[in-house]
């Protein structure tokens, strides 16, 4: 497949909600787009308003489509200066379930690093990235939807210093054939990581920031921006799991001078984290981020390195007596699954995913002490995260696929026991 006439890139699923769902488009050129939509069952036909294309977002374009209702089915097609496009998508609404059946069971899809192979802009004798037929596998998994740990764009020193450089990386990223049905017909989600945001070193004080953050908004819809704080932060809920997607680059202030402590997320993004967890009824609260949350290993990418707010954070997490936590984490080049012993609470979880197309690496001399046994994975891979049973008996199966469509290894994970301990 090959993109269409008039399209560059796309079309995508964005965040889809019972009343709304945005699709990302990419053009060729300045254009004016459109999304035009059919209820499959009740044949109604509707359409989007029309947004405007151009160079300063690298002509891409985020839909909103206001006219869905709960659990349909819609098909769709994308309108350039007044032409449709060929080629027809589907997706479907979240059902509105509460109050009336049990949660359903669902399937997530989650990866890592993603690296697309750009002539001119690699280094001498190596080859960085490949096999994208593990997008063709993802997508027969139908996953309700998809999430992106981090590292999807990998910036080169060509793109740290320009506006255009980062909307270049980021259309590049965008641009193998074999993700373009994976993007067309799955939810996409997405938070950053270092290969993101800029040069190794770069914190809250980066000189480019406002180029990242503005490229990464250009190619990854957001569910919310959360005006109560800075950065890509963000949370969807899906049946009956809320995911909070933390944002490790925008906040980050790890080589402080004087009293300050270094900090990666920061104090207005861990308490409006505090302030969310407490308002959330989920049976899971799955919170995403591009550094590993739980891996204690001495890795200035990991939360634990900034040691103080690291502790301060799990200790939040223990006075709150939240229920549920899971975590997934992006930025390495290899797999693992971290059990940290909570004392006088529940063991908590941190499901590290490494590359989807990127080169694994085998970090030999990093000492996760809570790496548990038979979960190193040093191959191309995504995750399925099965979410099911009854109400009162949820679990979570995490299932590691190889880019062929094999188990790995699974865990299952039941919600009663990421229970704290009654008072």
């Amino acid at each position: 497949l090959s993109a269409a006439p008039g399209i560059s890139s796309g079309p995508m699923l964005g965040p889809i909600e019972m009343r709304e769902a945005l699709v990302w488009v990419q053009t060729d050129d300045n254009a004016i787009v459109r999304v035009v939509y059919t209820n499959a069952e009740s044949g109604e036909k509707l359409s989007s308003l029309p947004v405007e294309t151009d160079a300063q977002r690298a002509h891409t374009a985020t839909l909103r489509l206001n006219r869905v209702k709960p659990g349909q089915r819609y098909n769709y097609q994308i309108e350039i200066n007044g032409e449709l496009v060929p080629g027809r998508h589907e997706f479907e609404t979240p059902a509105f379930y509460h109050g009336r059946t049990p949660p359903p069971d669902f399937t997530i899809a989650v990866g890592g690093a993603h690296y697309v192979v750009e002539e001119g802009f690699e280094p001498p004798y190596q080859i960085l990235g490949g096999g994208y037929g593990i997008f063709e596998t993802i997508l027969e998994a139908k996953p309700k939807l998809m999430l992106w740990l981090g590292n999807t764009a990998h910036l080169r020193e060509s793109d740290w210093t320009s506006r255009t450089g980062y909307l270049e990386r980021f259309s590049q990223a965008r641009s193998p054939t074999d993700l373009a049905p994976l993007l067309a017909n799955i939810p996409q989600y997405a938070t950053w990581s270092e290969a993101d945001y800029g040069s190794p070193l770069a914190d809250a004080t980066y000189s480019f920031r406002q180029y990242a953050e503005d490229a990464f908004r250009a190619f990854w819809p957001q569910p919310v921006t959360v005006k109560a704080m800075e950065g890509i932060g963000t949370h969807f809920r899906y049946a009956d799991v809320d995911f909070f997607l933390l944002d490790t680059r925008s906040h980050r202030s790890d080589n402080p001078s004087g009293k300050e402590i270094s900090r990666i997320l920061g104090r207005e993004q861990v308490e409006w984290l505090r302030r969310e967890l407490l308002r959330s009824k989920a049976t899971f609260k799955v919170i995403a981020a591009g550094a590993p949350i739980l891996n204690p290993a001495d890795n200035r990418s990991h939360l634990s390195y900034a040691r103080e707010e690291h502790t301060e954070l799990l200790q939040m997490f223990r006075n709150e007596a939240t229920s549920g936590l899971f975590f997934l984490s992006g930025g390495k080049y290899h797999g693992e699954l971290t059990r940290l012993v909570h004392a006088g609470s529940y063991n908590i979880y941190d499901l590290t995913l490494g590359p989807l197309t990127a080169n694994p690496r085998k970090d030999q001399d990093e000492l996760n002490f809570f790496r548990m046994p038979g979960t190193s994975t040093f191959e191309r891979h995504f995750a399925l995260l099965d979410f099911s049973g009854p109400e009162e008996a949820r679990e979570l199966t995490m299932r590691i696929m190889s880019a062929e469509g094999k188990v790995i290894w699974s865990r299952t994970v039941p919600a009663s026991e990421l229970q704290p301990p009654e008072e």
